[in-house]
């Protein structure tokens, strides 16, 4: 475990469900399009995008969930991967994303953060790229772009309860690991605009 001192910076990580309930696991399969054209890494946010799952490119989007890899075939053999390789071929590639609207998540802050940013501020996402060696997401909290506001894909919740992680410690709270909930969900939006802008 990297302490917090230390930027890096690799996605978001299942915590548990809102309420207290530890988490499943649990995913739901989304198509992606043969070629899609980007790597996605576990640990991103992914949108949809005419049907198929896209990774996450501002922090406008709606979010279906969070990418914790994929299936597809290719070269007529079944490939299980963490992180969708860029341009493959396979016209049966799916995504398997955590999804739940109440599902939180572990993930790295870019900068410091505070106690006063806790259950108050909504952040951005800082869109790192991820790792081809490990499958890991290179995403993060965007700590400069705290806000009040509707804006921003992520509240922070929670601070994460591990050794060398206390923000009330100046060394500790420059790189923090806190939990956070997606607040631009798609299931979030009463109306029936499910669109990824």
């Amino acid at each position: 475990s990297v302490m917090s001192d230390t930027k890096a910076l690799n996605g978001l990580t299942p915590s548990r469900k809102r309420g207290g309930a530890s988490n499943s696991t649990a995913t739901n399969e989304y198509p992606i399009a043969s070629g899609f054209a980007t790597n996605i890494f576990s640990g991103d946010i992914v949108c949809n995008s005419g049907g198929n799952v896209v990774v996450l490119s501002v922090s406008t989007q709606k979010a279906i969930g969070v990418f914790q890899g994929c299936k597809y075939t290719a070269n007529g053999e079944i490939k299980y991967s963490n992180y969708w390789p860029s341009g493959t071929s396979s016209d049966d590639a799916v995504a398997f994303v955590v999804d739940d609207p109440q599902a939180t998540f572990i993930v790295q802050a870019d900068a410091s953060v505070t106690a006063g940013d806790i259950m108050s501020k909504n952040f951005s996402c800082t869109l790192g790229a991820g790792s081809t060696v490990t499958g890991r997401s290179g995403f993060g909290i965007e700590a400069a772009s705290r806000t009040d506001t509707t804006g921003g894909m992520l509240r922070a919740i929670s601070v994460l309860d591990e050794p060398g992680n206390d923000i009330d410690v100046s060394a500790d709270r420059a790189f923090p690991k806190l939990e956070v909930r997606i607040v631009r969900h798609v299931d979030a939006y009463i109306s029936a605009d499910s669109s990824a802008n």
